[in-house]
C-alpha cells in the first residue's frame, strides 16, 4: 500500500522530497507565501494553502474544505520546528502515524525538557518559567544569580534569547520585553556544540558532534553562525561523553526514532552540559555537512522514521568522520541596508577550500539585522578542509571578506 502523507509545513523542502522519494503520496499544509513553491513541486500530490501551517485550527480546516477526511491519511509529520507539535496532535486525532502528543511537547517546551532530562540525571543548567519579564527579577537568584540567559519557552533560531549580566541589563530587558512567559535559566560557562544523528528503536546509530565557532547566543554581539564536524578518530573522549549525552537525553524525552539535533555546552574538567533538543535536522546547512561528513543524509532518515521503514545504514555506534576531510559551514552576512552589489556564487567557489556556496540576498534586497537570530542571512557556505582548524580559519576569513564585499546604501 502507498502511504498518504499530510506534511505540514513546505518548508524544509527536502522532508517532502525525501518522503516522495521513498513512494509516498504528500498532500502539503503550505503557508500563503510558500505555497506557489510546493505547487512547483514534482513531489507533492496537493498542495493545501493556509495562513500558519503551525495552528492546528486553520490545518483542520483547510484539510477539510479540500475535500479531506482525516482518516485518509496515513501519516502525518512536520519537519519544522514550528509545525513538530501541531503534526503530532493532527495525527492523533486522525489516529494515523505520527510523533506522540507528549514526545512532540517535550522537544519543543524548554522547560518541560530540561525538567525529563535533569530527572535522567543529565547535568543541565537550573532553569524558571516566568509567567511574565516582571518574575524575572526574582527567578534569578533561584537559578543561581546572575548572569543568566533568558528566552521563549518554546523558541528557534536563538530569536529573543538574551544573556543578562547585570542589574542594569536585567532592568532593561524586563522594560523591553514582551508581556508573556519566558524562561530564566543559569548561564553554562563553556564551548557550544551541537550534536546531530539519527535514533531508531532507542538505539543512536548516527552522532556527529560538532563545533560552534562561536556560542550561537554571542550573534548578539555580532559573532557569526558558524560550526566544523570534528572527527571520532580525533575526538575519541568528546565523542564518548557526546553518546552517553544524547542516549540519557533521547531516552528521557521519549524521542526514540527519528533525527535529533542537540546542543551541549563543553566543560573544562571534559563533560557536557545538555543546553536543549529538538527532533528535527539542524538548520544552517548541518544537513549538509553532516552528509559530505559521513555519507548520511539526515532528511532521508526524518523520511523513513516517519514512514516507520527501516534504515539499513543506521547500525554502526558512531558514523566515521573521514579523517582526511574535514567539513563546517557559515552564514554569509552583510552591513544592514539595501543590497547595491555582492559577490555571486561563482567567485565564492573559488575561494580556496569552500565547495557550496547559496545566496537568500541580490541587489535590490534589503539586510536586516543579523545580530537579532540566528537565520538572518545573506547566503551560506560549505568549506572543506583537512582538519578543524584549517576548516575554521577559511570559514573565518570567506564570512570577513564577503562582508567586506558587499556594497549598501
Amino acid at each position: 500500500m502507498v502511504p498518504r502523507v499530510l506534511l505540514l509545513g513546505w518548508k524544509p523542502e527536502a522532508a517532502a522530497k525525501q518522503l516522495h522519494e521513498l513512494g509516498a503520496r504528500v498532500v502539503c499544509v503550505a503557508s500563503l507565501p510558500e505555497a506557489d513553491a510546493a505547487f512547483r513541486a514534482e513531489c507533492v500530490e496537493e498542495v493545501v494553502p493556509v495562513a500558519d501551517p503551525s495552528n492546528v485550527e486553520q490545518v483542520l480546516a483547510a484539510v477539510a474544505r479540500a475535500g479531506y477526511s482525516l482518516t485518509q491519511f496515513d501519516v502525518v509529520a512536520g519537519a519544522y520546528e514550528f509545525t513538530v507539535v501541531p503534526a503530532a496532535v493532527v495525527g492523533q486525532l486522525a489516529g494515523a502515524r505520527a510523533q506522540p502528543v507528549a514526545v512532540a511537547l517535550a522537544l519543543r517546551d524548554k522547560l518541560l525538557q530540561k525538567t525529563l532530562v535533569r530527572s535522567a540525571g543529565v547535568a543541565v543548567a537550573r532553569c524558571e518559567a516566568c509567567e511574565s519579564p516582571d518574575a524575572v527579577v526574582e527567578a534569578i537568584e533561584r537559578v543561581g544569580g546572575l548572569p543568566v540567559v533568558v528566552k521563549p519557552l518554546a523558541g528557534a533560531g536563538a530569536r529573543d534569547t538574551y544573556r543578562l549580566s547585570s542589574m542594569v541589563e536585567v532592568e532593561e530587558w524586563v522594560g523591553a520585553a514582551a508581556a508573556e512567559p519566558c524562561l530564566v535559566e543559569e548561564f553554562v560557562d563553556g564551548r557550544e556544540l551541537h550534536l546531530d544523528g539519527v535514533v531508531r528503536e532507542g538505539h543512536v546509530g548516527v552522532l556527529a558532534v560538532s563545533r560552534y565557532l562561536s556560542n550561537v547566543i554571542d550573534i548578539r554581539q555580532g559573532a557569526d553562525v558558524a560550526s566544523v564536524c570534528l572527527p571520532p578518530a580525533r575526538n575519541v573522549e568528546l565523542y564518548a561523553h557526546a553518546h552517553s549525552l544524547v542516549g540519557q537525553a533521547l531516552h528521557a524525552l521519549g524521542h526514540l526514532d527519528g533525527v535529533f539535533h542537540l546542543e551541549a555546552f563543553e566543560q573544562s574538567e571534559g563533560g557536557l552540559v545538555f543546553s536543549e533538543c529538538a527532533g528535527r535536522v539542524g538548520g544552517g546547512r548541518i544537513d549538509e555537512v553532516i552528509r559530505l561528513a559521513t555519507g548520511v543524509d539526515l532528511y532521508r532518515h526524518w523520511a523513513l522514521a516517519a514512514l516507520g521503514q527501516i534504515a539499513h545504514d543506521c547500525s554502526s555506534a558512531t558514523t566515521i568522520v573521514p579523517d582526511a576531510q574535514t567539513y563546517g559551514f557559515a552564514h554569509l552576512t552583510a552591513p544592514r541596508g539595501r543590497i547595491v552589489s555582492l559577490p555571486g556564487t561563482e567567485e565564492l567557489l573559488e575561494r580556496t577550500g569552500i565547495v557550496h556556496a547559496e545566496l537568500k540576498l541580490s541587489p535590490g534586497m534589503s539586510m536586516d539585522d543579523s545580530s537579532r537570530d540566528s537565520n538572518t542571512r545573506a547566503g551560506r557556505i560549505i568549506v572543506r578542509g583537512s582538519d578543524p582548524a584549517s576548516v575554521v580559519d577559511t570559514l573565518t576569513d570567506a564570512v570577513r571578506w564577503f562582508r567586506s564585499a558587499v556594497v549598501v546604501d
